[in-house]
């Protein structure tokens, strides 16, 4: 299993021959890491990248982006990978977070019927039902109140229960604790590869998925995220950061599946199965090469946020998001 704080020590070795020469100082930075979305940060780290811009960046693996929000906001990192949305709501509350990365462009979650519950065919099908989540309050419970009440039910309908995002949440869905579960990618992969006749209800990431359910082919899904007053502080290692994980993405980008996945932390690999090669093969599109905000997708997500969590939700949009620290800013 992978060890919180070692993650970038499972995978492969750094370049040789790039010391990490006038480094600036220590960057702590965490993110999810179980999902794929992050993938950049943990090869940034691995090939050199953070390295060739003189930067010593630690990475640590928490269970989730609520609680690497808790980390950022309470100081004990200065960069979280999360979920764009996150910022619209961290700034809703007079929080100080901006992101000044867009990590990928698709979400990576997927609404699918449990294998048992062959009465579950579509979305309507789910009232009175049991419906996992990672976790309460989580993207993939905002995901779930968003389709619920976009195929005509309310979020009281359902049952809704924390099932987690990896072995916890197949296991759920086995057994017949849910009748339906929104999963992460790698997850309902490994299910798929031992149920092939499993149900999708809703599938985000692909441009067709998102088009038909958030009206556009990309989003800002994962990103970097900083304070503003930590940003203002350190431009130039904002810059480094964009730098090397831009590189790192199109590395990911510019390479097959197989060369890709053989470089990833054990705990995303799927021995005997090539669930965790379909999973990352679905994410490697819709990775950022350049970072920059997509067109529309600050008032997209917050107008998925209106209707998920708070129709009052009121944000100045300019101020969750920047391209300042990107490479050929304008």
């Amino acid at each position: 299993m992978i060890r919180r704080r070692d993650v970038p020590a499972l995978l492969a070795p750094l370049v040789a021959g790039c010391p990490n020469r006038n480094a600036r100082g220590s960057i702590r930075s965490a993110a999810p890491f179980a999902s794929v979305s992050y993938l950049p940060i943990l090869f940034a780290r691995s090939l050199g990248y953070f390295d060739q811009e003189g930067l010593a960046v630690e990475t640590e693996d928490l269970s989730s982006v609520t609680k690497v929000m808790e980390s950022l906001v309470g100081g004990s990192i200065e960069i979280a990978g999360g979920t764009y949305e996150q910022t619209i709501q961290m700034n809703a509350l007079g929080r100080d977070v901006t992101a000044f990365f867009v990590l990928s462009t698709r979400l990576s979650q997927i609404l699918v019927a449990a294998p048992a519950r062959r009465d579950v065919q579509r979305i309507g099908d789910l009232k009175t039902r049991t419906v996992g989540v990672t976790g309460f309050g989580s993207a993939t419970h905002n995901l779930l109140n968003f389709l619920l009440l976009k195929n005509g039910l309310k979020p009281s309908d359902v049952d809704v229960v924390a099932i987690g995002n990896g072995a916890s949440a197949i296991a759920a869905m086995e057994n017949g604790r849910v009748a339906a579960a929104v999963m992460i990618s790698t997850a309902f992969e490994v299910l798929r590869s031992m149920r092939p006749d499993v149900i999708v209800l809703a599938d985000t990431r692909t441009p067709e998925g998102s088009t038909e359910l958030f009206g556009v082919p990309r989003l800002a899904a994962s990103a970097l995220m900083a304070t503003n007053f930590w940003l203002s502080k350190h431009p130039s290692e904002a810059r480094g950061v964009t730098r090397a994980v831009a590189s790192a993405a199109r590395w990911i980008r510019e390479h097959p599946v197989e060369e890709v996945y053989a470089k990833l932390p054990e705990s995303l690999q799927t021995p005997g199965s090539d669930a965790g090669k379909r999973a990352l093969l679905m994410m490697m599109p819709a990775f950022s090469v350049d970072g920059r905000m997509p067109s529309g997708a600050p008032g997209t997500i917050r107008d998925f946020l209106r209707l998920a969590v708070d129709p009052s939700l009121n944000v100045d949009l300019a101020n969750t998001y920047t391209n300042e620290y990107l490479e050929a800013n304008p």
